[in-house]
């Protein structure tokens, strides 16, 4: 219904901010994240979801046109409300999100208020070929060039060694991006990363 909210920013409570905007003051919940970073009389935009139940009507709102597709992307999974899912975007950013999918990485999830064990399982397991990683990180960053390597090539081996070794997806392609015109075999590079990543 709405696209974006733009607007002064009247005042923030814990969980939501009222944003005025043509004589009106609307209740947007937002991250925790979010409320540490807004202050109040500035001038605000939140990409905004709102939602319509029997009980409530409620708008959600976001600093990231990315953020907003993260949380529709999380309520869309059996048993993950807009709380739940504000509780897990509060607690990772869009890169944790996407690294934690990924990996099968559910105590991440999990890490996220009100989250249980089996609702992180059946994130991952309702989100990991919906997400992309490069999407999440921005196509052109060295990590995101990384991850999409050809699957055949000493970078892709590089960085499933250092998987194998127990470093998450992320933290991995960021080392081998870091060494990676430096190093050309698969060898070459799990070894300048694993410097890299000890530092």
């Amino acid at each position: 219904m709405y696209e974006y909210i733009r607007g002064k920013l009247a005042y923030l409570q814990e969980n939501y901010a009222a944003v005025e905007a043509g004589g009106v003051a609307y209740r947007i919940y937002i991250t925790s994240k979010a409320s540490g970073v807004l202050k109040s009389g500035e001038e605000i935009t939140l990409y905004t979801h709102f939602i319509v139940r029997e009980d409530e009507m409620a708008l959600y709102g976001f600093m990231q046109p990315a953020e907003r597709s993260m949380f529709e992307k999380l309520i869309g999974v059996s048993g993950v409300g807009p709380k739940a899912a504000m509780s897990i975007l509060s607690a990772m950013d869009l890169s944790q999100i996407a690294t934690a999918l990924m990996s099968s990485d559910s105590k991440a999830f999990a890490r996220a208020n009100g989250i249980g064990p089996k609702t992180a399982n059946r994130i991952i397991l309702e989100l990991k070929d919906k997400v992309d990683i490069a999407d999440v990180l921005g196509s052109d960053t060295p990590a995101a060039a990384v991850i999409d390597a050809g699957q055949n090539s000493a970078v892709s081996e590089a960085l499933e060694a250092l998987i194998s070794l127990g470093y998450n997806r992320a933290e991995a392609a960021q080392a081998i991006a870091s060494v990676k015109e430096l190093a050309g075999t698969a060898e070459e590079l799990t070894l300048m990363a694993l410097k890299r990543l000890s530092l």
